[in-house]
């Protein structure tokens, strides 16, 4: 009498393979309606992802916005016309000596009008000097309430004490290097790369400041026209001259040139006063709009949780 051969009870049965193969080859369709999403690559441009530390500055949005601060429009303003007025000053410094140079041709100019005119462009070029003292904390000021704003309104974590030290570090970067490699170079080479230099200095706050716009969503293009404008007139100032740093004991032929350079120097503090004021505008918009957009989107979610409580 023959006994039944027991059939096995471990993985490699016929019916558990079959199972296996059918668990294996089951697929998720979408929804109708609903396509998968392609997978895209990240094409956005090196300062548009600056920042990016792996997700650890965080992209934390915070339970409900908070409203901004008003007191960066106010400190933008502020800063406008102390851009205005370092224009304006240069331009002044630039009529004085057009007057002084087209006098010396026509029919000479007396010892005490050269005094008179050199004493008003010292009492302009102390103006600008206070004066350009002053726009740097005003401008710290503002980039460190743009940060306080953008987190309140976005909820991304901007810190503003190394986004407002960064302006200094940049300027007073740029300066130390103008008075120690550029004006004390030999030739067009080394002037070369200490102007290089500077430009990696002052690039320092342009980056900080597009974190900034790139949390609020805000334009990056002002910021770069900014920045492109500063190294104009950086160069404008360095090798053909401003008004802080005008020669008096220049020979009289020489007013004129010195003159059309301040003209341009003033046109170009025109510019960067103009860039600026639009590049913190951009930044303060985006930053409300984003507030704007929270807290609608909020307001829509407890009104629906309202409604749903309700029935």
């Amino acid at each position: 009498m023959t006994t039944p051969e027991l059939e096995p009870h471990d993985s490699s049965t016929p019916r558990r393979a079959e199972a296996r193969a059918t668990i294996t080859k089951t697929t998720i369709t979408p929804a109708p309606g609903n396509e998968p999403v392609p997978e895209t690559r990240d094409k956005r441009g090196i300062f548009d992802r600056i920042g990016k530390r792996g997700g650890s500055d965080g992209e934390k949005e915070l339970a409900s916005p908070e409203e901004p601060f008003a007191e960066g429009g106010k400190l933008r303003v502020v800063l406008a016309f102390m851009l205005s007025g370092l224009a304006l000053l240069t331009i002044g410094g630039a009529v004085l000596v057009l007057l002084l140079w087209q006098q010396e041709r026509a029919s000479g100019v007396l010892t005490t009008q050269l005094a008179r005119t050199w004493e008003l462009f010292d009492a302009l070029r102390i103006v600008e000097r206070w004066l350009a003292f002053a726009v740097l904390p005003v401008a710290t000021a503002w980039i460190a309430v743009a940060a306080i704003n953008v987190r309140r309104a976005t909820g991304i974590r901007r810190n503003p004490i190394i986004a407002a030290g960064s302006l200094p570090f940049g300027v007073i970067g740029a300066w130390y290097i103008g008075g120690e490699l550029v004006a004390d170079a030999d030739d067009w080479v080394g002037q070369a790369s200490g102007f290089v230099l500077q430009a990696v200095f002052l690039a320092v706050p342009l980056l900080a400041l597009l974190r900034l716009a790139q949390a609020a969503d805000a334009r990056n293009r002002p910021l770069r026209v900014t920045y492109v404008v500063s190294l104009v007139y950086l160069a404008q100032l360095q090798f053909l001259g401003g008004l802080s740093n005008t020669d008096q004991s220049s020979p009289a032929a020489e007013w004129g040139p010195v003159g059309a350079y301040l003209i341009i120097g003033g046109l170009i503090q025109v510019l960067g006063a103009l860039s600026a004021n639009e590049a913190a505008r951009s930044i303060e918009e985006g930053t409300e709009n984003r507030f704007q957009l929270r807290n609608r989107f909020g307001e829509a979610l407890l009104a629906q949780a309202a409604r749903g409580s309700a029935t």
